[in-house]
């Protein structure tokens, strides 16, 4: 599980994407703030780069825009954040270290569907990913 992970009550994005980025703000925020006391604490964890915090916020939108229901999300001890979904039998996720760059992943019954490396930039990889995501979460 992630460390300082921040669950949802919602299981679909606002309808209001004003109001969606609104929340999307106030709980990285509050992410931020988490990951700075724990660093604070123990410098053995590494820092979250402003930029995961970025590149994070822009993946939500695109999240919204393609109707992904929201995951989980949080810092981890290796200056990341991570987004994570847990289906029936399965989890997917996706890390980001604030270098333009998605790490993801999608394990369904023990069997690996899918996982790879792209950019945020790279529209049909990552559309890929999220369409594999959305028949997991179905």
């Amino acid at each position: 599980m992630e460390t300082g992970q921040k669950e949802h009550d919602i299981l679909l994005p606002p309808t209001n994407k004003v109001l969606f980025r609104k929340q999307m703000q106030s709980e990285l925020d509050e992410i931020r703030q988490e990951a700075e006391e724990a660093y604070a604490l123990d410098n053995e964890i590494d820092p979250v780069p402003d930029s995961a915090y970025d590149d994070t916020y822009y993946l939500l939108d695109i999240l919204f825009d393609n109707n992904v229901p929201m995951p989980d999300f949080g810092w981890t001890e290796d200056g990341s954040l991570g987004l994570e979904w847990r289906p029936k039998k399965g989890i997917a996720t996706i890390g980001i270290y604030g270098d333009n760059l998605v790490i993801f992943g999608a394990f369904f019954e023990e069997n690996r569907q899918v996982e790879g490396i792209c950019e945020l930039s790279d529209t049909p990889m990552l559309s890929s990913f999220l369409t594999t995501l959305l028949n997991i979460l179905k």
